[in-house]
């Protein structure tokens, strides 16, 4: 046992010595180096060489500065009486150092969290087409990808998955779920389903394939005036984006371009600055800044200004790499921004691989606008601030089960400011009333569903299409951003784009 003790202790000593190793080596941005790094660029070598720390079991020398960690080791593993689990204590180890540096962007991935972020970063993963939302005990259909297994085989928002290939999912979560659906393409998986409405449950046979998560949407909003949206960056959206502007340019883009970055919590950096080249005019796109105020990197752009003009939504959720795209189009005068101030999240993480296939995300430097503007914790703030109205900010986020009369709290409150929304007015107290039930059964009647002034299932189903036809007409922000492109003089405001 005494052997067995001491071979464990090593290997524990082993992997805390190559934690330091890589969180001080200088290893800034991953990306361009070839690695998945989460927010990178390129690589710069380390400014001092790493000290290894040996430690020694037997003849108890340590290291001045870490001698803690080894006593607490040596007696958790000698004295304590009841065995220790060390992987458990090593993951609780480090774990406690990232809390104690302070940074809520510092993560410890497990080999199983590892994997998951490296398929969010890629964009692609082998799975059946569905994003799942948790619906406590259930897990629930959110919406389906288009041009996938799960829509081909009529999986429908609103179906609470209860089994898939014979395991039970009620109670199970997301992150359980996940495991089952996806797996390698030409595969299949047996989904059990209740739809909306039923208490039967449905056994349907779903493929799996290739899953490209869509990050960018175009459209034409009439003549000349076209539309872009941009939900993220994975290794995808700027080729993604390359193809949409091109095709909205040849077919006439000339009245002006708007670019919506609301709800885009960012992703890999370097794809926001190559949807950059293609709108900022040649100058300087973003600095990189590290810890003690050097400059680690400048990205430029080489582009010509482009001929129309651009209006940038923003909001409240705009985070990371999508405000170092709005800051740059805004510092270069390329483009005017409306909405809310971004998040204000600019700091710049690293992807460190660790023995056992761990990973570590480390912050290491923060992104600056061309004109020196931090925006970390500041974000960047529009030239035109316009509200949006919270039902259609939130709504597509909005699903809390069963409502009736005499429930109360924020979802009640959400639901009646969605009812106001789209025309029934009631107040939204947040206690659901019989005036709610009345309004929502209104509602139901009209939809052609069971007038039970009840909130279930079905009627969240069809209130989401509503408010989805509600957007397009009330989205005061993109309303806005139309109006002012057909403003005489656009050129002029934005300096940047009659170059």
């Amino acid at each position: 046992m005494e052997t067995a003790s001491k071979n464990n202790i090593k290997v524990l000593v082993v992997i805390f010595a190559a934690l330091l190793i890589m969180t001080n080596a200088a290893n800034y941005f991953l990306v361009s180096s070839g690695t998945l790094g989460a927010f990178g660029g390129s690589e710069t070598e380390a400014e001092e060489p790493t000290r290894v720390i040996r430690y020694d079991p037997d003849r108890y020398v340590y290291d001045a500065e870490t001698a803690l960690i080894w006593e607490t080791i040596d007696v958790l593993t000698k004295k304590h009486y009841s065995p220790v689990d060390l992987p458990v204590l090593v993951e609780g180890a480090v774990r406690g150092m990232l809390q104690s540096v302070g940074d809520p962007y510092a993560q410890f991935y497990s080999p199983e969290d590892l994997e998951e972020f490296i398929l969010d970063t890629r964009g692609t993963y082998g799975g059946i087409g569905v994003r799942i939302i948790e619906v406590e005990p259930y897990v629930v259909v959110f919406e389906t990808m288009p041009g996938t297994p799960a829509e081909r085989s009529n999986l429908n928002p609103g179906d609470r998955i209860i089994a898939a290939d014979g395991h039970d999912l009620i109670g199970e979560g997301v992150t359980r779920a996940v495991e089952i659906l996806r797996g390698p393409e030409n595969t299949s998986v047996e989904v059990e389903i209740v739809r909306p409405g039923s208490d039967e449950p449905i056994k349907v046979m779903v493929d799996r394939e290739e899953i490209v998560v869509p990050t960018v949407a175009s459209e034409m909003l009439s003549d000349g005036l076209g539309y872009i949206s941009l939900n993220g960056f994975d290794s995808n959206t700027a080729a993604e984006f390359g193809r949409r502007l091109s095709s909205l340019e040849q077919q006439g883009l000339e009245k002006g371009l708007i670019l919506d970055l609301r709800n885009n919590h960012g992703g890999l950096v370097d794809q926001a600055i190559e949807v950059a080249e293609h709108l900022v005019p040649e100058g300087e796109i973003a600095s990189v800044i590290g810890g003690e105020g050097e400059v680690l990197r400048t990205y430029y752009s080489r582009a010509v200004g482009k001929t129309y003009p651009i209006v940038v939504l923003i909001n409240e959720e705009s985070a990371s790499a999508s405000e170092l795209l709005a800051g740059a189009l805004q510092d270069s005068g390329a483009a005017l921004l409306v909405g809310k101030t971004t998040f204000g999240k600019a700091s710049v993480q690293n992807l460190e691989y660790l023995p056992g296939n761990y990973g570590l995300l480390i912050t290491v430097a923060r992104y600056f606008t061309p004109s020196g503007h931090d925006i970390h914790e500041h974000g960047i703030s529009p030239d035109f601030e316009v509200e949006m109205s919270e039902a259609l900010r939130y709504y597509r986020y909005f699903f809390p089960g069963r409502l009736e009369r005499g429930s109360y709290g924020p979802e009640v409150e959400m639901l009646q400011v969605m009812l106001n929304q789209i025309g029934y007015e009631v107040e939204d107290s947040g206690y659901f009333d019989q005036l709610t039930a009345d309004a929502l059964a209104e509602f139901q009647e009209a939809n052609d569903l069971r007038a039970t002034g009840e909130f279930d299932d079905r009627t969240w189903l069809v209130l989401r299409v509503a408010l989805d036809e509600a957007l397009w007409r009330d989205d005061e922000q993109l309303n806005y951003a139309i109006e002012l492109i057909g403003k005489p003089g656009l050129f002029t405001i934005t300096g940047g784009n009659n170059q």
